[in-house]
């Protein structure tokens, strides 16, 4: 059972048992990108024309609601775990990574860190198959470890240590106040696990497991990740930072009751 390792391991593999919605995506992306998007790391792009073509193509992906509606077909795990009241981060990260290259990646962190709360989740799926060596890192377990001398760190990467609040690469996914606790700090080979979804399947994971990107394969990491959470789950974020996802007939009813006597109020 999914929630077995979800509650031991701080994360679960989940199958999607429809995966029309991520053939969309994969056409949406396939349509900007000048290749493959897995053959990125073949062509010469500045830093900026990286940044732009990946605004770009989140920004069409969000446009048609095709994330929305990739977990709307596929919700039956998340009404498992979270009730029929769900939101979801209202935008989410397009991750593209190319293959050893580490200003693509973001380095070992708890999403807890930035404001992100322990009632929140993380959902991140391969849009195309990933190549051997490619995947997202993690620490199982580390959600049941206390993060414990929470610190800014300066970011070893010059691309990385130089992103700023507001900044376009921010606003992308990249941190502007890089941090680091002692768990992530004496981290040993041992405790890492690499996972490797197939195509059609995601990693549902707590925001306060420690985790980085990792592409060590011969091809570009195309890949995306948001957040979920119950909707009555305290939150630290901005209004407006979820939308919702699933309501219940009760939240339906309720809601309609609340506004109508707002109204007359």
């Amino acid at each position: 059972m999914f929630q077995d390792s979800l509650y031991n391991e701080g994360y679960a593999v989940i199958d999607f048992h429809d995966c029309s919605p991520l053939a969309e995506i994969q056409k949406v992306v396939e349509a900007s990108f000048p290749c493959h998007p897995t053959a990125l790391h073949q062509e010469s792009l500045s830093d900026e024309e990286r940044l732009l073509l990946v605004k770009q193509v989140k920004d069409n992906i969000l446009k048609q609601g095709l994330i929305k509606k990739l977990l709307l077909a596929n919700s039956d795990f998340l009404v498992q775990l979270l009730g029929s009241d769900i939101d979801i981060q209202s935008d989410f990260y397009l991750r593209i990574s190319r293959p050893h290259v580490e200003k693509d990646f973001i380095d070992w962190h708890r999403d807890t860190f930035y404001g992100n709360s322990f009632w929140e989740l993380n959902f991140w799926l391969p849009i195309f198959p990933l190549a051997e060596g490619a995947g997202l890192m993690v620490v199982p377990g580390s959600h049941f470890m206390a993060a414990e001398n929470v610190r800014p760190i300066e970011d070893k990467d010059i691309f990385r240590s130089q992103v700023t609040k507001g900044s376009l690469a921010n606003e992308l996914g990249y941190l502007y106040a890089s941090k680091s606790d002692d768990v992530i700090a004496a981290l040993q080979p041992g405790q890492i696990k690499l996972l490797t979804p197939r195509l059609g399947q995601g990693i549902l994971f707590f925001a306060h497991v420690a985790h980085r990107a990792h592409n060590a394969s011969l091809k570009t990491r195309v890949s995306i990740d948001l957040r979920i959470k119950n909707m009555f789950a305290p939150t630290n974020t901005k209004p407006g930072y979820f939308q919702p996802l699933l309501r219940s007939v009760m939240t339906n009813c309720v809601e309609k009751m609340i506004k109508m006597n707002l109204t007359h109020a």
